[in-house]
């Protein structure tokens, strides 16, 4: 290996494994839904199945009185912490016990007003990281070989962007970031000779194939105010850059019209008034000539109302910076309210204005500024459409003048909606609930388009099992209203919230923007992405949209995609573990609200470790125990797994108050799922029915074909019988009448007597009598040659009536059977084959109809076992 080869190995070596390193990173995409990523760890790091030794019976006993009683009341078990530190952790999270946990989509990139404002805003608005790197990759090397030192070391320059900007809580702008990431990891790998020089164009072609505009924003509490913020002022410039153009060309077409209507006047063809419009005419004009000259007018004037109304608006147009441009939101927010400082607010979000007030009135504060700002824009946009009718001349006062009076938010069209800054109320969850539910309840009724930006944040301590059994639900409450955008959503999730951000922002209803807190409780010593990626994963707060303008069927209004498997009561995982033997096995495990409640400490004294010893067939998982009866669960008592920190696994029992709230969540879930038309009760109640009413069909109309088959039978035997004995009887009398005649011409012979119930073969021409000599006696008759008992069988028949046209007799032998005209089989010819095939069409017809009668060929090999076969086919 020379040495240029060795230079490339090292590079495309050790630094991708240094990348592959960095806690976090996955090395596929994630699917829909998914919020966890339940990696597997390597062999020695996977939890293990502790041995399960036997207990005497009196110690069992007497643990299990001990532990039903926990149970019950949740009173004397409990998770002790250790120093802050976590001491148990939910299974299936096992493999991030002790790691730092990376939110796979932070930090992401959004788009700002920055293309908008160079008139290139057509791709998308938002990438993860991740997904932004590999666009722009995959955009200037799609072949497989080209950059690939670049390709390698991808993931590298995904954590130097990462590790630049998680230090702070903001929205950084995006180029100088990729530019300084670029030329760090240009001079860490110092890649030297031709390869090099590749390397240097591959970092300098994807560096223009970043964006040079938008922002990287990453996890931290502020992330959905971040995206907010770029929401509001890329949607308020596209949508004002229109706005201020038709100002601007309205604004100049009504001077153009005041222009002309004052040249009417015959003070402006005076020397005075041409010498002050012309003056740089004055030294080849004489303007006392010219005032001579010029006639005197004759159009008529402008009425003295209209050319008001257009000064009027001239005056409004003038003001529309102020009236409408203003600010690009107003955010009304509680006096001290922790989420953002006000020198936050004004470094972070300039645009927004912010307005303090006090517990208890937010609603009402934000209700007047709304009606406040909203009469501006309404005056702003009045003026614009009035004047739009006065260039035209299409405006007449008696249609016009008591509409525009009247004229507010409620008659905005969407263009014009769009252009306004919207009015936002940041509260906290319980406040909302409980100091300001009234007035937030009576402005959703009455349609107000404030949006709401609502925090869930730190849960209190209320071990009252009545306070774990029920909770209030800010964005079912919404629901109730019928009129309102919701958006319940988590940082960690920042795609779905943006797009829902987007379309809250475009509707022009109330919207409630519910989130939940970065931040776990105090007592929580787990990763803050990781904690709130378990609250998603656990059905503690799931994400959902709600959007009354979306069509008029409920069901069209929901979206719960965006949760992790949404067709399942708890999102279900296979975890990797070693047996009591050492051996690799894989436990089924749920993620229960339980499995997220002991990453915090305000939930631990509803569990209690049980010892291996005492594991019985009554401890049961969680998830089986919500699904039982009240009798079938009346021993039973649910347990989650959990790891310790040595990596075993264990039992952890949930106490009752715990169990309440599982199922509390687990009611919320299914009413979500309903109304997203995910296992909808009506939905499965009518497929029921319809299942039923099919089944009922189907067995009527089976046991009708059966008594139609059975009286079918039933006649053609019959028939057979009675065609059989008249035959029978014809014969006889025909034997009774040769018997009598002594001699003379001889009669034709009978035809031969058929089998009973064979029908008439095909027709052939009957033989001739043959014809005596003249005065010849008749020639006694040669007595017939005593047949085998079988041949008094006749020929082979089918019940053709009967015929379902199965197709088997005539696959068997197209000679011996065919179809008549109504595709039903009969004999055609019975010696048109071996008897044989005669046997096997009777054994495989599924109506049994066939009869083989005797066999036509004597010497036919095999005869008396096909005789034997054929026995219970005949009669």
């Amino acid at each position: 290996m020379n040495n240029k080869d060795s230079e490339r190995e090292t590079i495309t070596g050790f630094f991708q494994d240094d990348a592959f390193g960095i806690p976090g990173f996955l090395q596929r995409s994630a699917p829909p839904g998914e919020v966890l990523s339940f990696e597997k760890a390597d062999a020695v790091s996977l939890p293990r199945m502790p041995e399960v030794p036997e207990a005497a019976e009196p110690e069992r006993k007497g643990y299990w009185r001990t532990l039903r009683a926990f149970f019950r009341t949740g009173k004397g078990g409990g998770i002790p912490r250790e120093q802050g530190r976590q001491p148990v952790f939910p299974a299936l999270l096992a493999p991030f016990q002790g790691k730092e946990y990376t939110q796979y989509n932070f930090p992401c990139w959004v788009s700002d007003a920055g293309p908008v404002d160079k008139g290139t805003d057509a791709g998308p608005a938002f990438y993860t990281l991740q997904a932004l790197l590999q666009r722009a990759v995959q955009a200037i090397a799609p072949q497989e070989g080209q950059a690939k030192i670049l390709k390698d070391n991808l993931l590298r320059l995904e954590a130097a962007i990462r590790d630049k900007v998680s230090f702070a809580d903001a929205a950084f702008k995006a180029a100088p970031v990729f530019e300084e990431a670029l030329a760090e990891l240009e001079a860490g790998l110092s890649v030297k000779g031709e390869e090099g020089k590749a390397f240097s164009e591959d970092l300098i072609r994807l560096k223009r194939a970043l964006p040079p505009t938008g922002v990287l924003i990453s996890f931290s509490p502020q992330a959905p105010l971040h995206l907010l913020a770029t929401v509001i002022q890329r949607k308020l410039l596209a949508s004002r850059r229109p706005v201020r153009a038709e100002i601007a060309r309205l604004s100049n077409q009504l001077k153009d019209i005041l222009a002309v209507e004052r040249e009417k006047n015959p003070e402006s063809h005076s020397a005075e008034h041409l010498h002050s419009a012309l003056d740089f005419a004055d030294t080849f004009l004489n303007f006392e000539e010219l005032s001579s000259v010029l006639p005197s007018g004759g159009s008529e004037a402008m009425p003295e109302e209209r050319h008001h109304r257009i000064e009027l608006i001239l005056e409004t147009l003038g003001q529309a910076e102020s009236l409408l441009f203003s600010r690009d939101a107003w955010l009304v927010a509680g006096e001290g309210q922790p989420i953002l400082s006000e020198k936050d607010w004004k470094a972070g979000f300039p645009g927004i204005e912010v307005l303090r007030a006090p517990a208890g009135t937010l609603s009402a504060t934000a209700a007047e500024i709304f009606e406040e700002e909203m009469g501006k824009a309404a005056r702003a946009f009045a003026a614009l459409r009035i004047g739009q009718l006065e260039v035209n001349n299409q405006y007449f006062p008696e249609l016009h003048s008591d509409f525009f009076a009247h004229f507010d938010w409620r008659s905005f069209d969407e263009d014009e909606w769009a252009a306004c800054a919207p009015v936002l109320l940041l509260s906290d969850a319980d406040q909302l609930l409980e100091q300001e539910f009234n007035a937030f309840s009576r402005q959703l009724a009455a349609g107000l388009p404030v949006k709401y930006l609502v925090i869930k944040g730190q849960e209190r301590d209320n071990r009252d099992s009545s306070g774990l059994a029920f909770r209030r639900e800010p964005g079912a409450l919404a629901i109730a209203h019928r009129n309102t955008f919701v958006l319940q959503s988590s940082v960690i999730r920042p795609a779905y919230l943006h797009g829902g951000f987007e379309k809250g922002l475009d509707s022009p209803s109330p919207a409630l923007f519910y989130l939940l807190s970065a931040q776990p409780q105090p007592d929580c010593s787990t990763e803050p992405s990781l904690w709130a990626s378990a609250a998603v994963e656990g059905r503690e707060f799931p994400g959902f949209i709600f959007d009354s303008q979306k069509g008029p069927k409920w069901g069209s209004r929901f979206d719960i995609h965006e949760n992790p498997q949404p067709e399942a009561d708890w999102p279900g995982h296979q975890l990797a573990i070693l047996d009591d033997k050492g051996k690799e096995a894989a436990l089924e495990i749920p993620f229960t609200f339980a499995d997220f409640a002991v990453l915090g400490g305000h939930f631990a004294a509803y569990f209690h470790i049980v010892p291996p010893e005492y594991w019985t067939d009554n401890l049961i998982p969680l998830a089986d125990y919500l699904g039982l009866s009240d009798k079938d669960a009346y021993t039973k008592v649910p347990f989650i797994w959990v790891v310790d920190a040595d990596s075993r696994l264990q039992r952890a029992a949930v106490a009752w108050p715990l169990v309440l709230a599982c199922r509390e969540r687990l009611d919320f879930w299914h009413y979500l799922q309903e109304n997203a038309g995910v296992h909808s009760f009506h939905v499965e109640q009518a497929t029921e029915t319809l299942k039923q009413e099919l089944r009922e069909a189907a067995e009527k109309k089976i046991a009708d074909l059966k008594a139609s088959q059975e009286a079918a039978v039933e006649k053609a035997r019959e028939e057979a019988a009675r065609t059989a004995m008249e035959r029978l009887a014809s014969v006889l009398l025909d034997l009774d009448v040769d018997a009598v005649v002594p001699a003379g011409p001889k009669k034709p012979e009978a035809p031969a007597p058929k089998p009973k119930g064979q029908p008439e073969p095909a027709t052939r021409p009957p033989e001739p009598p043959s014809k005596p000599e003249a005065g010849a006696a008749a020639a006694p008759k040669t007595p017939e040659k005593e047949e085998p008992a079988e041949e008094g069988l006749g020929e082979a028949w089918i019940e053709t009536p009967l015929c379902t046209s199965c197709n088997e007799c005539i696959d068997a032998n197209k000679n011996i059977f065919q179809y008549n005209a109504d595709k039903q089989a009969f004999v055609a010819n019975p010696r048109g084959g071996p008897f044989a095939d005669i046997v096997r069409a009777a054994e495989k017809c599924p109506v049994k109809i066939i009869h083989p009668g005797a066999p036509q060929n004597p010497g036919e090999d095999n005869l008396a076992e096909w005789v034997k076969r054929a026995e219970r086919y005949q009669g």
